[in-house]
C-alpha cells in the first residue's frame, strides 16, 4: 500500500470525524449538563479541545489533505504540511469564535431565579386570600418544600387546590389555580 493510499484513508476518515462531530454538536448542542440542584459549578472546561475545535479541525484537515495530495497537485508530504496548517487555522479561528460566543452577555438572565420554578404545579396547604398569604408544598427532586404563597391579581385558593407557581420573590410564591391555567392551555 503506498503512502498516497495510506494518507487518501487518513484524510478520508479525519473529513468524516470532523462531519459527524459537527453534526453531533448540531444535534445535541455543546454546552455541558448543569449540575444537580445545589452542586457547586463544575470547573470552565478548556476550549482548545472542545467539540466545536475538534470538528473544525478534522474537517478542515481532512479536506485540504485530500483535495491537495491528488495527483498532479501537491506532492504528498507538502500536502500533508499544508493540510495540518489549514486544519490549525481553521482550529484557531472556531477557538476565537467560541470564547467571543461565550463572553456574549444576554440582555436578560435566562437563569433568573425567581422563575426556576415557573410552571411547577403545587398544593395549597394554608388557604390563599385575596390580601392574605396561604401556603403551598411542592416536590424538587424527591424533597417536599414548603413556601408562603399568594395569589396572583388577588385570586383565591382553598387548602387542597393545585396551583401552578409563576414566580418566587422574597420567599413567596405567587401562584394561579391549576384549573384556570388548564383553560389557557
Amino acid at each position: 500500500m503506498s503512502a498516497l493510499t495510506v494518507l487518501t484513508v487518513v484524510f478520508v476518515v479525519s473529513l468524516m470525524l470532523g462531519l459527524a462531530l459537527a453534526v453531533r454538536a448540531m444535534l445535541y448542542g455543546v454546552e455541558r449538563q448543569p449540575p444537580p440542584f445545589g452542586a457547586p459549578p463544575p470547573p470552565t472546561p478548556n476550549v482548545r479541545f472542545s467539540t466545536p475545535v475538534v470538528s473544525a479541525f478534522a474537517g478542515a484537515f481532512g479536506a485540504s489533505g485530500y483535495l491537495l495530495t491528488r495527483p498532479g497537485r501537491m506532492g504528498v508530504a507538502a500536502g500533508t504540511v499544508v493540510a495540518v496548517v489549514i486544519g490549525a487555522l481553521a482550529g484557531a479561528f472556531v477557538v476565537r469564535v467560541v470564547r467571543r460566543a461565550a463572553a456574549f452577555v444576554p440582555e436578560h438572565d435566562p437563569d433568573d431565579p425567581r422563575y426556576v420554578l415557573q410552571g411547577h404545579v403545587a398544593t395549597v396547604t394554608s388557604p390563599i386570600g385575596p390580601a392574605s398569604d396561604g401556603e403551598i408544598t411542592y416536590v424538587v427532586e424527591g424533597k417536599q418544600h414548603t413556601l408562603r404563597a399568594r395569589g396572583l391579581d388577588g385570586s383565591v385558593a382553598e387548602r387542597g387546590t393545585e396551583v401552578v407557581i409563576e414566580r418566587i420573590e422574597d420567599d413567596v410564591a405567587y401562584v394561579e389555580p391549576w384549573v384556570e391555567v388548564e383553560k389557557r392551555l
